[in-house]
């Protein structure tokens, strides 16, 4: 995994050795075997981490799990929490749509603040699939068509390439622990119907 890491890095030219990234991280699987991933490749991130308030306990142990990791590592860690069930009632989006404006906006915040001039998210390949198949449900042109890029002005996707049983597969034979959201779980949400309902089919 690590090889094929740093091979997509450098085909897509998403970092260079003048870079300074800025990791968002969850605490989900994805984002820690990105982490993990950015270290062994001998990139050592600042780690940010959003607390949307929305699973209350839960919400708080992801925070504290991921500082506990970032501190473990000597990387910087910047975390905020969201009122984000306020700001989508506010502005009329939902709560998904809210926690994106929200983290995205935050995170650029932080890259200028302190210097990084890459901020990595964890999408995969699963992701990609997901977003494409969503897209053409609501009807879209080539754009949607194209899915998710590895990189769109400072973001970029270095795990891309993986797929989610990759990436699962990873995380077992490095024992890399990560956070299990349960709303992953749901299928209310769109993108999880397609997830446990039309991706497996």
């Amino acid at each position: 995994m690590i090889n094929r890491f740093k091979d997509y890095i450098r085909e897509k030219k998403l970092i260079t050795t003048d870079d300074r990234v800025l990791a968002a991280v969850s605490g989900g699987i994805d984002s820690m075997v990105m982490a993990h991933l950015l270290i062994e490749a001998g990139i050592k991130p600042g780690i940010a981490h959003c607390n949307f308030c929305l699973r209350d306990e839960e919400s708080d142990g992801d925070e504290q799990f991921v500082r506990a990791f970032a501190g473990k590592n000597n990387l910087p860690f910047f975390t905020i929490r969201f009122d984000t069930t306020g700001y989508a009632a506010e502005n009329h989006i939902s709560i998904q749509m809210a926690a994106r404006d929200l983290r995205y906006g935050w995170f650029e915040k932080i890259r200028k603040e302190n210097g990084y001039t890459r901020i990595a998210v964890a999408h995969n390949l699963n992701d990609n699939i997901e977003t494409l198949i969503l897209n053409l449900t609501r009807g879209t042109g080539l754009t949607g068509l194209s899915g998710i890029k590895p990189s769109s002005g400072h973001i970029i996707r270095p795990l891309l390439f993986a797929t989610r049983e990759e990436i699962t597969s990873h995380s077992k034979e490095r024992k890399i622990d990560f956070r299990e959201d349960r709303s992953n779980a749901q299928t209310k949400y769109i993108r999880n119907k397609i997830r446990h309902r039309i991706i497996p089919l």
